[in-house]
């Protein structure tokens, strides 16, 4: 009896579920244009749409501050729109397609689809529980907005620098299975024409999520796959 293809077959369905479809990644936002009106932009977001096969792991949690949710981080961004040297004296330069200085960067989350009955939260850094969290089917024009630009580096201010990079902030899901997340970019300064925003809300980005048990729960499936697989070939 050749039992190679029920091991491939179980072994497949085990690495499918592992984290390894998509690690920790940067998503960084600029524009397509510094004039007044020019939509902001999700640089590489073509790497992170749904539509490219990305897709973000988020892993099963049993302990700690995400115990019962599937969780993961993906690193959202603001380039930099002017050159210099930060606090260790390192030198940076400015990225030719980030948004205008003087903006002030923020994202939404437009749009959510997943499990019947499923949400899915998104968590600020150090947060002890979700910062804000939206049912499967949840769609809105206004959604609740995250700051991507640092503002303690002057950004918001005339002039200033959009540029953010923060750490911490986390997403999960409430169920297994796979989400649809569309996000959406919006300047909320007030450097622009008539004292608004110099920018126009970006374009959404669908981003796929899949949620799946945690890396021990894994290993003892396919531990229990490999019993299966014994115990077959045993009474062959």
């Amino acid at each position: 009896m050749n039992y190679s293809p029920l091991i491939t077959k179980g072994a497949g369905l085990v690495l499918l579920a592992a984290p390894a479809l998509a690690q920790h990644g940067h998503l960084n936002s600029g524009a397509v244009g510094k004039n007044q009106g020019d939509a902001l932009s999700f640089l590489n977001g073509a790497a992170f749409a749904a539509e490219s096969g990305y897709t973000k792991v988020l892993n099963g949690s049993t302990s700690g501050t995400y115990a019962g949710y599937y969780e993961g981080g993906i690193t959202l961004t603001a380039v930099h729109a002017l050159s210099g040297t930060d606090s260790q004296g390192i030198p940076y330069v400015a990225n030719p397609n980030s948004a205008a200085p003087g903006s002030l960067i923020q994202v939404g989350i437009v749009s959510v689809t997943g499990p019947a009955g499923s949400s899915f939260q998104f968590w600020e850094e150090s947060a002890t529980a979700p910062t804000f969290s939206y049912n499967s089917g949840f769609s809105t024009t206004t959604p609740d907005l995250v700051i991507l630009s640092d503002v303690s580096l002057g950004a918001g201010t005339a002039g200033g620098d959009p540029y953010g990079h923060l750490h911490g902030r986390r997403f999960t899901a409430s169920t297994p299975g796979e989400y649809t997340i569309g996000f959406q970019l919006f300047d909320t300064s007030m450097n622009g024409v008539g004292g608004g925003p110099i920018h126009a809300p970006s374009e959404v980005l669908n981003i796929r999520f899949t949620a799946v048990p945690e890396p021990e729960t894994l290993a003892l499936a396919a531990a229990g796959l490999a019993l299966v697989v014994w115990g077959v070939r045993r009474r062959a």
